[in-house]
Protein backbone atom coordinates (compact mmCIF):
# COMPACT_ATOMS: atom_id res chain seq x y z
CA UNK A 1 0.00 0.00 0.00
CA UNK A 2 1.12 3.32 -0.95
CA UNK A 3 0.21 6.84 0.76
CA UNK A 4 1.45 10.10 -0.22
CA UNK A 5 -0.35 13.72 0.36
CA UNK A 6 -0.70 15.77 -2.34
CA UNK A 7 -0.79 19.37 -2.11
CA UNK A 8 -2.82 21.38 -4.45
CA UNK A 9 -2.78 25.16 -5.60
CA UNK A 10 -6.40 26.15 -6.94
CA UNK A 11 -7.36 28.95 -9.33
CA UNK A 12 -8.78 31.79 -7.59
CA UNK A 13 -12.17 30.99 -5.80
CA UNK A 14 -12.44 27.11 -7.27
CA UNK A 15 -10.93 25.19 -4.03
CA UNK A 16 -14.33 23.94 -3.67
CA UNK A 17 -15.04 22.74 -6.76
CA UNK A 18 -11.12 21.37 -7.07
CA UNK A 19 -12.01 19.15 -3.89
CA UNK A 20 -14.95 18.26 -4.80
CA UNK A 21 -13.81 16.83 -8.37
CA UNK A 22 -10.44 15.56 -6.63
CA UNK A 23 -12.26 13.20 -4.15
CA UNK A 24 -13.83 11.16 -7.02
CA UNK A 25 -10.66 9.84 -8.47
CA UNK A 26 -9.71 6.07 -7.58
CA UNK A 27 -7.67 5.98 -4.79
CA UNK A 28 -8.25 9.28 -3.26
CA UNK A 29 -9.42 9.06 0.51
CA UNK A 30 -10.04 12.76 1.86
CA UNK A 31 -9.87 16.31 -0.22
CA UNK A 32 -10.38 19.47 1.79
CA UNK A 33 -9.96 23.04 1.26
CA UNK A 34 -7.49 24.07 3.45
CA UNK A 35 -6.00 27.68 4.61
CA UNK A 36 -2.40 28.31 4.16
CA UNK A 37 -0.16 28.37 0.96
CA UNK A 38 -2.28 25.76 -0.92
CA UNK A 39 -5.80 25.30 -1.57
CA UNK A 40 -6.44 21.62 -1.32
CA UNK A 41 -5.01 18.50 0.19
CA UNK A 42 -5.72 15.15 -1.09
CA UNK A 43 -5.08 11.95 0.98
CA UNK A 44 -4.34 8.98 -1.34
CA UNK A 45 -3.99 5.35 -0.81
CA UNK A 46 -3.09 3.10 -4.01
CA UNK A 47 -1.90 -0.34 -4.54
CA UNK A 48 1.33 0.82 -6.23
CA UNK A 49 3.36 4.14 -6.97
CA UNK A 50 2.08 3.76 -10.71
CA UNK A 51 -1.26 4.05 -9.54
CA UNK A 52 -0.06 7.10 -7.70
CA UNK A 53 1.56 9.14 -10.27
CA UNK A 54 -1.50 7.85 -12.58
CA UNK A 55 -3.72 9.66 -9.94
CA UNK A 56 -1.29 12.86 -9.78
CA UNK A 57 -1.55 12.70 -13.53
CA UNK A 58 -5.32 12.95 -13.35
CA UNK A 59 -5.16 15.90 -10.26
CA UNK A 60 -2.68 17.96 -12.72
CA UNK A 61 -4.89 17.53 -15.48
CA UNK A 62 -8.17 19.52 -14.07
CA UNK A 63 -8.49 23.00 -15.58
CA UNK A 64 -8.56 24.66 -12.17
CA UNK A 65 -5.31 23.00 -10.81
CA UNK A 66 -2.46 25.34 -10.83
CA UNK A 67 0.15 23.11 -9.02
CA UNK A 68 0.77 20.29 -7.31
CA UNK A 69 2.99 18.81 -4.43
CA UNK A 70 3.57 15.14 -3.92
CA UNK A 71 4.56 13.49 -0.22
CA UNK A 72 4.98 10.32 -0.34
CA UNK A 73 4.75 8.74 3.04
CA UNK A 74 7.77 6.50 4.05
CA UNK A 75 6.95 5.26 7.77
CA UNK A 76 3.47 5.27 9.40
Amino acid sequence: MVRAYIFIEAAKARDLRVAEEIATLPGVKQADVVTGRFDVIAMVEVDELGTLWDTVDKIQALPAVVKTTTNVVVQR
